[in-house]
């Protein structure tokens, strides 16, 4: 298959359709790279075994499914400052994973307040995702904080 290359935007005569490979998922949905020529397929097979190389390290928290109120505030990715309240995906004892209408820059450092338990606290925005559904952030938190290991405790599934 002929056609531009959505990495480099070389024309060239082969394709390969990255939604057609499991692996490559995270690549389209955050990337948008729907076909690329084999020189950016390698780069990209390589960044992605990079990525699971360190993600089991970083998934060695457990995470646990939970819904909490949360305002996050700091300054988007346009330069624009903001507080929003959202709700958290998950969470764990090192941050939390949130879905926001704002488009957060990777390496920001938030605010995050939980009114009714009076925390607050500064986190880093570890991650960012975007698909269909909206955009989705991991915030680790910068230090560890008795107030967080806490809430995570309550809300984490008893092991008695």
């Amino acid at each position: 298959m002929q056609g531009l290359c959505d990495s480099c935007e070389e024309r060239v005569d082969h394709l390969i359709d990255l939604t057609r490979l499991p692996e490559f998922r995270t690549v389209v949905r955050r990337l948008n790279y729907r076909k690329v020529c084999h020189v950016c397929y390698d780069d990209l097979y390589e960044e992605i075994r990079q990525e699971q190389i360190t993600s089991k390290d970083r998934r060695s928290e457990t995470r646990y499914w939970v819904r909490i109120g949360v305002v996050i505030e700091g300054t988007d990715k346009s330069g624009m400052r903001f507080s929003e309240k959202v709700y958290t995906e998950n969470i764990s004892y090192k941050g939390l994973r949130i879905q926001t209408a704002r488009q957060l820059e990777r390496g920001a450092v938030l605010m995050v307040k939980v009114p009714e338990v009076g925390f607050e606290a500064p986190v880093l925005v570890e991650m960012v995702w975007q698909d269909v559904a909206g955009r989705t952030a991991g915030l680790k938190l910068t230090e560890e904080n008795e107030s967080w290991q806490r809430l995570v405790k309550e809300h984490a599934p008893s092991t008695a």
